[in-house]
C-alpha cells in the first residue's frame, strides 16, 4: 500500500471513531435531556407538593416505576376519555404519585423488598378484622393501587377488576377468604388500615356486604355489581375498587360524620387517597404492611 493510501484509510478510521464517539456522546445527552425535562420534573413537582419523601421514594425508583407501571397506566387512563385531568403530572398528583398519604412510602416498594412469605402471611391472617381496609399496589384502568374491605372477620369483599375494565365488567364484585387474598397479593404489600371505632368499622363492613353482595348477609353472592370506571362517587352500580371502600365508610355508618363531604360527581376516588377521605376522630390507623 502506498503512504497516500495508507494515511487515507488511517484518517477514514479516525474519523469513523470520532463519529461514533459522537453519536453515543449525542446518544447520552438525548437519554439525559428525556430524564431531565420529564422524569426529573415531574418527580421534583411530587417533591414540592410534599407528597414525595426523598428518603422514602427515590428518582431512581420513581423512573423504575414510571417505566414499568406509570406510563401503562397512563395510557389506560387516556382511553377512559373522561373530564378529568388528561395532563399526565395532573394524573400522577391525582393518583398521589402511587404513594401512601400518610407513611409517603410507595405502593410499588414491594417489588425491590424481599420477605418471608409464610411469616408475613400468618401475621396478615391474624390482624385483619372486619371493617379493615386492604390497600396494595395493583393497578387498573388508569388508577394506581387497588383497594378492598374485610366484610367479616374472614372475607374480604372487593372489585379486582379486569380484562374489559374500559367498557365495563359485569358481575366484577366478589367475596374471597382473607388468606386467598394474602396469597393472590404475595408478590406485593398489603397495607392494612382500621378505623378506631371498632362499631363504625363494623357497620361499614355490613353495609358493604348487603349493598354490594348480599341484602340478607348470606353466602351466596346475589348482587352483581358492573365494573366501571366513572365520576358518580354515589352510584353503587357500576363501581370500583376504591370507591366500594369509601362509600361504605359514608353511606354505612349512620348520621355519624366518618367521611369528608363525598359529592355525587367528584373525579375518581383512588386507594392512596383513602385515608385523606377520614375525619377525626374516625381517622384510620396503619395496621402495617404484610
Amino acid at each position: 500500500m502506498e503512504f497516500k493510501q495508507f494515511c487515507f484509510v488511517v484518517l477514514l478510521l479516525v474519523q469513523s471513531q470520532v463519529l461514533s464517539e459522537e453519536l453515543n456522546s449525542l446518544k447520552n445527552f438525548d437519554q439525559n435531556v428525556t430524564l431531565s425535562d420529564d422524569t426529573t420534573s415531574v418527580y421534583d413537582l411530587g417533591v414540592q407538593l410534599g407528597i414525595i419523601n426523598p428518603e422514602k421514594y427515590s428518582l431512581e425508583s420513581f423512573k423504575k416505576d414510571e417505566d414499568e407501571i406509570f406510563k401503562n397506566l397512563y395510557k389506560e387512563y387516556i382511553l377512559l376519555n373522561v373530564s378529568l385531568p388528561h395532563n399526565y403530572s395532573d394524573w400522577l398528583v391525582m393518583n398521589n404519585f402511587g404513594v401512601l398519604s400518610d407513611t409517603q412510602e410507595s405502593l410499588f416498594e414491594q417489588k425491590r423488598t424481599k420477605r418471608s412469605t409464610a411469616s408475613n402471611k400468618r401475621a396478615f391472617v391474624n390482624t385483619v378484622r372486619k371493617g379493615d381496609i386492604l390497600i396494595t399496589g395493583r393497578g387498573i384502568g388508569g388508577i394506581v393501587g387497588h383497594a378492598a374491605i374485610m366484610s367479616s372477620d374472614y372475607y374480604v369483599l372487593e372489585m379486582p377488576g379486569g380484562s374489559g375494565w374500559a367498557t365495563g365488567i359485569e358481575s366484577n364484585n366478589r367475596q374471597i377468604g382473607k388468606d386467598k387474598w394474602f396469597d393472590e397479593h404475595a408478590s406485593d404489600w398489603t397495607t392494612v388500615y382500621r378505623c378506631p371505632d371498632s362499631t363504625v368499622a363494623r357497620q361499614a363492613a355490613t353495609w358493604a356486604d348487603h349493598v354490594y353482595y348480599n341484602p340478607t348477609g348470606g353466602a351466596k353472592k346475589t348482587k352483581h355489581i358492573k365494573y366501571l370506571i366513572t365520576s358518580n362517587l354515589h352510584s353503587t352500580n357500576p363501581s370500583y375498587c376504591s370507591k366500594l371502600v369509601v362509600q361504605a365508610y359514608y353511606f354505612g355508618t349512620g348520621s355519624k360524620k366518618v367521611i369528608n363531604n363525598l359529592p355525587k360527581t367528584g373525579g375518581v376516588i383512588v386507594p392512596s387517597t383513602i385515608p385523606t377521605y377520614f375525619l377525626s376522630p374516625y381517622r384510620l390507623i396503619n395496621k402495617g404492611k404484610y
